[in-house]
């Protein structure tokens, strides 16, 4: 006696013949679903031609005044360029990008501003002000950095974590003590 295994595919429930592989679609995020990902066997033909091309979408996360929260869209390219209204989305793009590193570039590893023109090249960080309160620094915290962390952690920590540093926890027992946070 012998047995036989007939495959159908999730998808369209169609048999699998025994000349035909399936082919695996993995679903990484789906707002119906927390347990991620999950794995749905099928035949070509039931996803060929019908998904769309994977690099003509942009994934972005959007943060909301005074949430910390991110919220994730993926969107079409096409609609994503829509957003521009200035100008291409490319140029828009193109200027952020030239402004995040011009503004990585203007600290060096010991903590002082290169010499640009007009600005004294040994000028100090005032980081009790807004563009820079929360930023991570070795020297003692003031007063000032202090009460401004403390009064706008919601958007001190979306400007760190926009530009790719650590961001502040209430939690952290050292970061409660440094910035005079007091537990949530």
């Amino acid at each position: 006696m012998g047995t036989k295994t007939v495959k159908f595919s999730d998808l369209s429930g169609k048999e699998v013949g025994e000349t035909d592989e399936l082919a695996r679609l993995v679903v990484e995020e789906h707002p119906g679903f927390r347990q991620l990902p999950i794995t749905l066997e099928v035949l070509p033909e039931d996803v060929e031609g019908r998904l769309p091309e994977t690099d003509r979408f942009v994934s972005v996360l959007y943060y909301a005044p005074g949430s910390r929260q991110p919220q994730r869209f993926i969107v079409s390219v096409d609609s994503f360029n829509g957003l521009a209204k200035r100008t291409d989305m490319d140029t828009v793009l193109s200027e952020a990008l030239y402004a995040e590193h011009q503004a990585r570039g203007a600290q060096t590893s010991s903590g002082r501003r290169r010499g640009r023109a007009g600005q004294d090249r040994g000028a100090r960080t005032n980081y009790g002000s807004p563009e820079h309160a929360g930023t991570p620094h070795r020297g003692r915290v003031t007063e000032a950095e202090r009460d401004y962390v403390r009064d706008h952690l919601d958007e001190v920590n979306a400007r760190l974590q926009a530009a790719d540093m650590r961001t502040i926890d209430p939690a952290d027992p050292k970061m409660q003590e440094r910035y005079g946070l007091t537990a949530a």
